[in-house]
């Protein structure tokens, strides 16, 4: 089974202002304990400056914002803040008083925010970085309505803090998925990865070609419903329609387009003309429905150098495209830029994942694809491709995989040992610089496994304490413990995200797209 841009902020803002052109520089680990520590929070803040007294949350506290683009983060604050104490927050204009809650912008980069606990909670910075900040606000207002007085100054290390769930060999329901939006948002992830297709199953509605849907499958409608409860909580789904391998559903009355392999799954034929065709409806027909700058192509696992050899068609179709040294995996890779060519013409970005992307051949994979890197043997490293111009995500299956059923990734190995820059290959080097500016971040991956289920709530507890382990060393501040024993009480404090929040309705599921069809 196949189980730039302001984002490297290890060098912090710690003054209204500074950012990374200016030179400013992290204080090491002993100038920031001070004798007043900050509530706990996950991830832990970056930087906590204390002062003496205590910001106090009552009854007669409100939200005050006077800037437009922070109506929405004040509207999901309220929701949550009655949700935790049970008192209806107002939202007001103007002066702020005591107690009150303060949103205002500042430069703290696009993802920064200072939280400044004094009479008033004053957070500020970019729209994101405002709403990091409530999420902040609300772990420590759960532990206590009395915090003590000082100033967070906070920022991620990577830029890409992602989950996916594969969705093509389970089902779940558009509840669940919602509820995993609030959990990740809580604790500031901000991609989810949705793997809709499979060799078993296609689960999105498809005008274009019909007969390729499960019978269990999502709505138009209700995904761009959870596509824009996502944005609202500064989360990007992140698309994936499977090919050109893992395309068995797609290609069960499609024999002209099939390459049958000897276990049975159907990959598709590079050399045909109607390859690309039938791609390019699926990718065009979705494109607009997700309003995120990522769309992900899968392009893993189509098939083996042995396997090219079983089809000679594709050999004969890559000389004549490509010249005499061209073989079948130049088609792979002149289809995943056909693709990229075609999402960059739409404003997204392609990403990919990275097996089957190997050395010495005559058509290189353009260098603005992303590689999400789960493992490796003989493919290229991740120096190499960091080298080649390729952005990087490191979705480990060794450290960073749930696969149904078989195994579950152990949030005391996350916590204590698993780094960012440190991939899964079995051969040769497996880490990149720590702060490379191609390494985006780190992804956590729920896969399903044909034959064996876990009930979805039982998968949400599973997953609780991973995700939170991954987030603390993926947004890169310093750990608030050195074990994942210890980490555990804070994980017990900041508990669950509050459900509160205002959303779009979701419409009624088609009865289709309410239980899982095996």
């Amino acid at each position: 089974m196949r189980p730039g841009q302001g984002r490297l902020l290890a060098v912090l803002l710690l003054t209204a202002g500074c950012t990374l052109a200016a030179g400013c520089t992290l204080t090491s680990a002993s100038a920031r304990a001070t004798a007043s520590a900050p509530p706990a929070t996950i991830p832990s803040i970056q930087q906590w400056t204390a002062a003496s007294g205590n910001y106090t949350f009552t009854a007669a506290s409100r939200i005050v914002t006077s800037t437009a683009d922070l109506q929405p983060a004040a509207g999901l604050l309220a929701a949550d803040l009655r949700a935790i104490t049970g008192y209806p927050v107002p939202i007001a204009s103007g002066t702020p008083a005591d107690g009150d809650v303060l949103l205002t912008t500042g430069s703290f980069g696009d993802e920064g925010y200072r939280l400044a606990l004094a009479g008033t909670a004053t957070i500020s910075g970019s729209t994101t970085g405002v709403f990091y900040g409530t999420q902040t606000l609300l772990q420590m207002l759960k532990q206590d309505r009395s915090l003590p007085q000082g100033t967070a100054t906070d920022a991620p290390v990577y830029r890409d803090r992602g989950f996916m769930i594969d969705t093509g060999r389970k089902f779940y329901t558009i509840d669940w998925l919602r509820a995993r939006v609030r959990e990740l948002a809580y604790l500031k992830y901000n991609r989810l990865h949705l793997h809709l297709t499979d060799d078993q199953e296609f689960r999105i509605e498809s005008n274009s070609h019909p007969e390729v849907v499960s019978a269990t499958h999502y709505t138009k409608a209700q995904i761009a419903d959870l596509v824009a409860y996502a944005a609202q909580y500064q989360i990007t789904i992140v698309p994936e329609i499977d090919m050109p391998g893992h395309m068995t559903r797609i290609l069960r009355d499609k024999p002209s387009l099939s390459l049958v392999r000897n276990n049975g799954t159907r990959s598709l034929d590079l050399s045909s003309d109607q390859a690309w065709p039938l791609a390019r409806d699926l990718i065009t027909e979705y494109l607009p429905l997700f309003t995120g700058p990522y769309w992900h192509l899968g392009a893993d696992e189509w098939l083996s150098t042995a396997e090219i050899s079983q089809f000679p068609q594709l050999d004969q179709r890559a000389q004549q495209l490509f010249g005499d040294s061209a073989t079948g995996r130049d088609l792979q890779y002149d289809f995943i830029n056909k693709v990229n060519d075609l999402v960059r013409a739409n404003g997204k970005t392609l990403r990919i994942w990275n097996d089957q992307l190997v050395p010495g051949t005559v058509v290189d994979v353009a260098p603005t694809v992303q590689i999400a890197h789960w493992y490796g043997t003989t493919d290229m490293t991740p120096q190499t491709l960091a080298d080649r111009g390729h952005d990087l995500i490191n979705a480990n299956w060794n450290q960073l995989y749930y696969i149904i059923g078989i195994s579950r990734p152990d949030p005391a190995a996350i916590y204590e040992s698993f780094v960012p820059n440190q991939f899964a290959f079995d051969t040769g080097n497996t880490t990149i610089a720590r702060l490379d500016p191609h390494l985006l971040g780190s992804q956590l991956s729920l896969w399903g496994e044909p034959g064996r289920d876990e009930p979805e709530n039982d998968i949400a507890t599973n997953l609780k304490n991973p995700l939170r382990a991954l987030i603390q060393i993926t947004w890169g501040s310093p750990k608030p413990t050195s074990t994942y024993n210890t980490y555990t009480a804070i994980i017990r404090a900041v508990g669950d995200a509050p459900a509160g929040g205002t959303a779009p309705v979701t419409p009624t599921p088609t009865a289709s797209a309410q239980f899982k069809v095996r």
